[in-house]
């Protein structure tokens, strides 16, 4: 596992340890109420949509493409919380 902390503590990204390449990406603004925390969790099978069917793949790709046109967020998974959403998830994580 990797755990990388900016110097003025407001962004960690953790790895998990099997090597997967996937992690989560935490960031706390304490100047911005509206995403006072910012969490996205980061994939790293990178080939995933490349080894589908190519017709199976070029599908996922016109969606992501059609929801950039009509103004949507296609997001994948992005969770971004209010100051008082932040302090209750804070408060869960810490019981542990």
């Amino acid at each position: 596992m990797s755990v990388l902390m900016t110097k003025d503590k407001k962004e960690l990204i953790v790895t998990c340890k099997c090597h997967c390449e996937q992690g989560f990406h935490i960031c706390v603004d304490k100047e911005d109420d509206d995403c006072y925390c910012f969490l996205c969790f980061m994939k790293g099978n990178f080939n995933t949509e490349v080894d589908l069917h190519p017709w199976r793949a070029f599908c996922i790709k016109v969606k992501k493409i059609w929801s950039v046109i009509m103004g949507w967020d296609y997001c994948y998974s992005d969770t971004m919380m209010s100051r008082e959403d932040f302090e209750e998830f804070k408060k869960y994580i810490n019981q542990f």
